[in-house]
């Protein structure tokens, strides 16, 4: 590396570490935050309800760690008792620490994959959506697929490969509707998601095209006609969206630094990082949640998350979604947007257990850590639960 290499190295580095030093306090930045992104990612293991749990639950046996069931807060009013066996765990080791200890891969040798390893917080966040069977259901930013997963794990109860309470409940009311609709811009990417779903789902839900995956610019004009869900009578929106934008994904900007760093050279994404940066692509953010917003149907509940820690991505994002619709309801439209759980009510013993366990609040939402005082060393995710109105 060259004299002028690391200067330039060294001037980017102070420039990111100063920026997010204002944000969330020099103490906090230099002695817990900072330190806490640089640590590895650690991850959770979602087990696949349609494929047999018994044989993934073997797959995760180690001599070493210790798998517990990773504890999900509920919504409180849909916390009634569906039977189901827990499908998600994470690593310990025998002194109760979080482990790294990575989970195997997936077993290939099924037509359904057993199990997806991603962030705890990504199911957090995806289940906080509360989907139900006979949902329609758009995730707008969708690839790989880890989210739609854990999407689609409550949407079809009947095709699940254990029993349970829901599942039996559902084969006798004989529900069998409920849309997933994938959404990726990008071509290669919303390829690999195809492939995606393709190996956790069953057959049937794309025989019978209740499981899409489309290939929409979400933030262009107008995106949500063409994301709509097609029905015998016309299309109809979604009751449930999770836009899940693209962001400054700091924690991979940082983990890219420290391995470049080790070896002599500059990362590309520390050294083009700037100030800056986060203000052209929350216009872009702000796109994608106004669209996500116009694809739900009134009574909706849409969840906008980011794996950053840049306000303005975050809060900023849905500060001005809420000003944008205030400005449209006076060009006429019908609804409103309401922030919190609960349709703006809240919910206090959902919120008490998040913010023991998973994250802080924020102005309109929630931030996952990985300094959080409880030890989980998940994230970062921040998230904001919207409801759709009528007014």
């Amino acid at each position: 590396m060259t004299k002028t290499h690391r200067n330039g190295a060294k001037s980017a580095d102070d420039a990111f570490n100063r920026h997010y030093a204002a944000i969330w306090g020099e103490e906090r930045w230099n002695e817990s935050l900072y330190p806490a992104l640089l640590q590895p990612t650690r991850y959770a293991c979602l087990l696949n309800r349609y494929s047999p749990m018994d044989n993934a639950e073997k797959l995760l046996e180690h001599p070493e760690v210790e798998s517990k069931p990773l504890e999900l807060p509920r919504r409180t009013l849909n916390s009634s008792d569906d039977g189901l066996r827990p499908n998600c765990f994470v690593r310990y080791t025998k002194d109760g620490e979080p482990a790294d200890a990575p989970f195997p891969p997936p077993d290939t040798s099924t037509r359904i994959l057993s199990h997806w390893n991603l962030d705890g917080a990504s199911v957090l966040v995806a289940s906080l959506l509360n989907v139900q069977p006979q949902d329609n259901v758009l995730d707008l930013c969708a690839a790989p697929g880890g989210k739609s997963i854990v999407l689609a794990q409550r949407l079809w109860p009947h095709l699940h490969a254990d029993s349970s309470n829901l599942k039996q409940r559902v084969l006798t009311e004989k529900i069998r509707a409920g849309n997933l609709h994938s959404n990726e811009a990008d071509g290669a990417r919303q390829r690999r998601l195809a492939e995606n779903l393709k190996a956790y789902l069953s057959k049937a839900l794309f025989d019978s095209d209740q499981v899409k995956t489309l290939r929409v610019d979400g933030s262009k004009p107008n995106a949500e006609y063409e994301l709509r869900v097609k029905t015998p009578t016309g299309t109809t929106g979604y009751d449930k969206v999770l836009v899940d934008a693209p962001c400054s994904s700091e924690r991979h900007i940082i983990h890219a630094h420290a391995r470049a760093a080790a070896g002599g050279r500059v990362a590309d994404e520390m050294a083009s990082w700037r100030p800056g940066s986060s203000k052209r692509l929350a216009k872009t953010q702000i796109d994608l949640l106004m669209t996500g917003v116009k694809a739900a149907n009134v009574g909706a509940t849409i969840v906008y998350a980011t794996c950053s820690i840049e306000p303005t991505e975050n809060d900023g994002v849905v500060e001005k979604v809420l000003a944008q619709v205030q400005k449209d309801k006076k060009k006429g439209i019908k609804w409103c947007v309401k922030v919190g759980f609960n349709g703006g009510e809240g919910d206090a013993e959902l919120e008490g257990k998040l913010e023991k366990k998973w994250a802080e609040k924020t102005k309109y939402g929630w931030i996952v850590l990985p300094d959080h005082p409880s030890g989980g060393r998940w994230g970062p995710l921040f998230f904001a639960v919207l409801t759709k109105t009528a007014i």
